[in-house]
Parts: structure tokens; C-alpha cells; sequence
């Protein structure tokens, strides 16, 4: 027992230190994937502490930008004791374009009871008939002014389109101005008011803020301050969205808004009238945040920023997730190296002690294989002298043939052609007797030569490559077979083509061959019937191709009629004469010739036989020149 325990024990310390990587790889994994995780995170945290620095400072210094100067237009009016609407607009104009965060621009004049008809009447004489002071009611009413000591009608605004509808509207106890132009007159100096969403102009934006210019001139005669307050007021309406929009724009990896209030938790003002967020509920979800205090004449707020984009899967989970993936591989390749090393260890161990054993059995095995191919060698000389023997025996065979049937075959077509002579007088039925012994005589003997034809261009290694043109056997052919359609009642015809051209081959043999395919196209067509010959080029191939609309065949039968002595129809046989011997020589010329044969047939309509003679089979023009 202890032997085994041993063994088991020394089995499970070699996979120690395996178990021991594998774990070491996971912890690895995790912590790459934490840490680079943490690389970028830190990064994207940089970059927007930087795209916040950069675009708070822009806003601030735009945020500047505008109350310097609606303070350049509350000292062009402080200069000019008598502007007019006409200079104020003019003087505005210049300022406003490159601010586009000002909704409006006013000028509230202090005017006293006494100079209230002047006050009116200087509004009609710039052309704003039947104008007079008005005040806005509770119920957002325009009224005429009530009788009171003083009042800060607008007397100017630009731009006039859009805001001309408070000329001559008393804002002294308007509640949404009246706060601030109080807390101007009390300082002395420009104020701001906190965020407001009206402001009595059409299309202003929230949040809004008023800042206020008081101007305190000096009187002529003392060169002391009046002391009945401010002269008037240049009162600008500064839409802090359109600042943030210059300043950032909507394609900043960053989003803002305007907080005020609470230094710790200002509310957040929306751009809907009225509508507010907690910090939190505004910042939400985003990956980061940041808070920049600003001022506007005085009046404390908050530009909030929050990170535009979500967090990118590349760089937060993707690269984390490949690095830890490539340490985990690395550590899982490195674990099967040296799981194979261990297992590779165990094989050679068990490969020693069964070398032995397979190194006797090879050697039975050898011993085996060799008198195996003694007796492989043995069959194999036997086989070969068996064939030698075969064909030997067909060489004796043909030569015998050759012999022994043409011999008596001529005796007999020479005797019955004598016979038949015209010198000789015989009867009728003698005669025709003769005649039959004699074509049939001559039809077995082209039969056999057909034979001895088939069987040597089965042994000859290539056709002859003589040159032979097309017409020389076109001719012939059609001279023989002319008979036999005659007396079918079948009409020849020949398509114009390539007839000049010219062939390397065996003259006899394919003009053979071309009888055979005429001969077939005539004999298996009824009377009335046609067979027609064609020569045309197919690229640098040359096609000759026999047609007729005889009987036609089926489709499976084109492999049947190309062996020998086989016809696709028994009941042919009897219907027609011949042994199935003509299309099977004009497959072996084809092929000897190294030209393709292909039959296509329709059962009923007839057949085409097409003989394709490759290019290098085919005389160029210059050749034959």
C-alpha cells in the first residue's frame, strides 16, 4: 500500500508546479487588467481637468469680456451729457457683435415728475408718435405711469428690433429690476442680479443676469457728486448660456451649466424658464466633474462641467481585457509547456519499456514483409509473362486473321467479279446471286479491315502527321456515301466553311471515318430526310461536325454506341444492317487523333456528330503557304 501511495503521492507533486502557475496567471490577469484600467482612467481624469482649465478660463475671460464692455458703453454715456438714440445705437452696434451673450442693452435716464412731458416729448420727436411713460402692472399690463417723484423709464435698447417694446417703460418698481437697480444706487458701483428666467424681452433665454451700471456724474457747477443718486442707468441682459456656447460649443468633450447659490450645492439653472437641478441630479451619471467659481460685476457663481462622453469601451475594457487576456495566455502557455514536459517525461518512461517488446515484433513484422515481397515479386513476373504470352497471342492472332480471311475473302470477290463479267452468259438469278456473293464479300472484307484498323490504333502510340487537307477527304466521302442517300431518298448538303483547311494525320484513316459518320447520318434517316457536313473554326481549334434529323437517340445512349460492335437500340439490328462498328472507328481516329468526338441527340429530331481537332492538329495558313 505504501508503494502506491508513494506513487500517487510523486503523480500529484508533478502537477504542483502547473497548478501553481495557473493560479499565479489568473491573480496576474486580474491585476494587469486593474492597473491598466487604472492608467487609463487616470489619463482621461487628466486630460479633463485640462479641458476644464481651458474651457473655464475662456468663459471667464468672455464672462469679462462682456461686463468690460457694457462698462465701455455705461463711459460712453457718462461722456456725453446729450446722447442721442441715434449715437447710442450707433456706439452699440460696435460693442454687441462681438458679445453675442448680451440678450440687450438699455439706457434708463432718471427722470423727474417735472421732466416727464419733455421726457415724452423727446420720444416723439425721434419718431416714436404717441409714446408715453408706461409701467407694467402686477398682471404684466402696460399702463401709464402713476404720478411719483422720479422714474427710470428705457429710453434706449438695442438692438431696437426685438427689444423696442420697452421704450418708455418705467422699471423704478419694476420687481424684477427694481432690486437691482437699488442695490446699484446704494453701492455707488455696477451690480449684478442672481439668475432670473423673465426679463420683459421676447426670446431671452434663461439663465438670465442683469448687471447694472449706475452713472454718477458730476454736477456742472460744483464738480461734487448729485446728491439725489445715479442719473441713470446702463443696464445690460446677459444670457450666460450664449456665453458657454462661444466659450465651448456643442462639440467640447465636455458639458456646462450655471450654478448658483450654495457654495457646497448650488442649484443648477437650466435653459427651460423655471427650471432647476440639484448638483448632483446635474452632474448624474458622468465619469467626471468639476466645479469653477466665477463672478459677474460682484455677484458669485458657479460654472459646472461635466465629461461629455461615456467611457470609451476601448481604452476601459477592451485594452485592460487584451492585456489581462495576453497574461493569462502567456501564463496558460507557459502551464501546457510544462504540462507537456511532465507528460513527455511519463511517455518516455513507458516508451522505454515498450521499445523493447516492438523492436522484437518489427523484426517478426520485416521477416514477414520480406517473404511477402518475394511472393508479390513472383505473381508480378508470372503476371507479366502471362501478358507478354496475350499478347503475343493477339499479334498471332491478327497476323492470322489478316491471312486466313483476307485470302479467301479476295478468292472469292475476285472469282464472283469474274463471274459477273458481261462476256459471261448467265441467267438472271445466277447472275444476281453473283452479285450478292460479291458486295457481300467486299462488305466483310472492309468489315475485317475496319477490324485490324480498330485493334492496331489501339496499340499505335500516335497518329501519322502528314498534311491533309480537309477537301480531299470531304470529296470522297460524300462521292461514296451519294449512292446509298439516293436510294434512302436522302438529301446531302454542305455548309461552306472551312474546306481549304488543313490537318495533321492519317488521311485514310479519318477520311474513313468520315464515311462511317455520313454512312450512320443516312442510314437511321427516312426518306425526305437530309444530312448535312459543316467545317468551321472554334478558336484555334477546328470543328467538323455532321448533322442529320433522322431518329435520333436518348441521351444515355451516346456512351453505349462508342464501344465496339454496340448499337443504344437492339431492334435496330434488325431494322438496319451493320454491327454498331461505324461510330466506335470514328471514336478511335477521333482519339487517335487526338480530337474529341461528342454526340447530341434528341430522340425523334435528330443527331449531331461533332469531331474537335485541337490546335496544334491544325495547319496554320503560313505553314501551308
Amino acid at each position: 500500500m505504501s508503494i502506491f501511495a508513494n506513487r500517487n503521492r510523486q503523480k500529484l507533486g508533478d502537477f504542483l508546479p502547473v497548478t501553481a502557475l495557473a493560479i499565479s496567471g489568473i491573480v496576474f490577469s486580474i491585476l494587469a487588467f486593474a492597473a491598466l484600467r487604472g492608467y487609463y482612467l487616470n489619463i482621461d481624469r487628466q486630460q479633463f481637468q485640462r479641458d476644464a482649465t481651458y474651457y473655464s478660463g475662456v468663459f471667464k475671460s468672455d464672462v469679462e469680456r462682456h461686463v468690460t464692455s457694457l462698462a465701455a458703453i455705461h463711459a460712453f454715456v457718462s461722456a456725453s451729457h446729450d446722447v442721442n438714440r441715434w449715437e447710442f445705437s450707433a456706439f452699440a452696434h460696435q460693442i454687441l457683435p462681438q458679445n453675442s451673450g448680451f440678450k440687450a442693452v438699455l439706457w434708463l435716464p432718471k427722470v423727474s415728475r417735472q421732466q416727464r412731458r419733455t421726457f415724452e416729448t423727446n420720444l416723439q420727436r425721434d419718431g416714436l408718435y404717441g409714446l408715453r411713460l408706461r409701467e407694467l402692472t402686477e398682471q404684466n399690463r402696460l399702463v401709464d405711469a402713476s404720478r411719483r417723484s422720479t422714474y427710470l423709464p428705457v429710453a434706449y435698447v438695442e438692438p431696437f428690433e426685438s427689444s423696442g417694446n420697452l421704450i418708455g417703460v418705467d422699471l423704478s418698481t419694476n420687481k424684477i429690476y427694481a432690486q437691482l437697480l437699488a442695490q446699484a444706487r446704494n453701492t455707488g458701483r455696477q451690480a449684478a442680479s442672481g439668475p432670473v428666467s423673465q426679463v420683459l424681452i421676447d426670446g431671452a433665454e434663461p439663465p438670465i443676469v442683469l448687471v447694472a451700471f449706475p452713472l454718477n456724474r458730476a454736477q456742472a457747477s460744483h464738480g461734487v457728486a448729485a446728491p439725489e443718486g445715479p442719473q441713470g442707468y446702463v443696464l445690460g441682459i446677459l444670457q450666460l448660456n450664449g456665453v458657454i456656447a462661444d466659450a465651448i460649443g456643442p462639440r467640447a468633450p465636455l458639458q456646462a451649466s450655471i450654478g448658483y447659490g450654495d457654495p457646497v450645492a448650488p442649484t443648477i439653472f437650466l435653459d427651460v424658464p423655471g427650471k432647476t437641478l440639484r448638483l448632483d441630479q446635474w452632474f448624474g451619471d458622468s465619469e467626471f466633474h468639476q466645479k469653477v467659481a466665477f463672478s459677474v460685476a460682484g455677484e458669485h457663481f458657479f460654472l459646472v462641467l461635466r465629461s461629455a462622453r461615456r467611457e470609451a469601451a476601448l481604452t476601459r475594457f477592451y485594452a485592460p481585457a487584451g492585456a489581462a487576456l495576453l497574461t493569462l495566455t502567456l501564463a496558460a502557455l507557459l502551464a501546457q509547456s510544462m504540462l507537456i514536459t511532465i507528460l513527455r517525461k511519463r511517455e518516455v518512461e513507458h516508451a522505454v519499456i515498450e521499445r523493447t517488446a516492438e523492436l522484437s515484433m518489427l523484426n517478426q513484422t520485416l521477416s514477414g514483409e520480406v517473404r511477402q515481397r518475394r511472393q508479390a515479386e513472383a505473381a508480378l513476373r508470372i503476371a507479366k509473362e502471362k501478358a507478354e504470352s496475350a499478347n503475343r497471342a493477339k499479334s498471332v492472332f491478327l497476323s492470322t486473321m489478316s491471312h486466313e480471311l483476307r485470302t479467301p475473302l479476295n478468292a472469292i470477290i475476285g472469282f464472283s467479279s469474274i463471274l459477273v463479267n458481261p462476256g459471261h452468259k448467265l441467267d438472271a438469278k445466277t447472275e444476281d446471286y453473283l452479285q450478292e456473293i460479291n458486295r457481300s464479300g467486299i462488305r466483310l472484307l472492309e468489315l475485317i479491315n475496319d477490324i485490324l484498323d480498330v485493334t492496331q490504333m489501339d496499340t499505335e502510340d500516335a497518329a501519322q502527321n502528314e498534311p491533309v487537307v480537309i477537301a480531299d477527304i470531304l470529296e470522297p466521302a460524300l462521292a461514296a456515301i451519294k449512292p446509298q442517300a439516293d436510294g434512302a431518298g436522302v438529301t446531302l448538303q454542305r455548309a461552306t466553311g472551312e474546306t481549304s483547311a488543313v490537318l495533321r494525320g492519317d488521311h485514310r484513316r479519318l477520311q474513313k471515318a468520315l464515311f462511317n459518320l455520313l454512312s450512320n447520318a443516312v442510314k437511321f434517316n427516312g426518306k425526305g430526310g437530309w444530312v448535312q457536313i459543316a467545317v468551321h473554326r472554334e478558336g484555334d481549334c477546328l470543328a467538323i461536325e455532321v448533322s442529320d434529323n433522322g431518329i435520333g437517340m436518348p441521351a444515355d445512349a451516346e456512351a453505349l454506341i462508342a464501344r465496339l460492335f454496340s448499337q443504344y437500340d437492339g431492334s435496330l439490328a434488325r431494322k438496319h444492317e451493320g454491327i454498331g462498328l461505324g461510330l466506335t472507328l470514328a471514336h478511335r481516329v477521333a482519339h487517335y487523333h487526338d480530337a474529341a468526338l461528342t454526340i447530341s441527340s434528341t430522340l425523334g429530331k435528330g443527331t449531331v456528330v461533332k469531331m474537335l481537332f485541337s490546335g496544334h492538329r491544325v495547319v496554320r495558313a503560313l505553314e501551308v503557304a
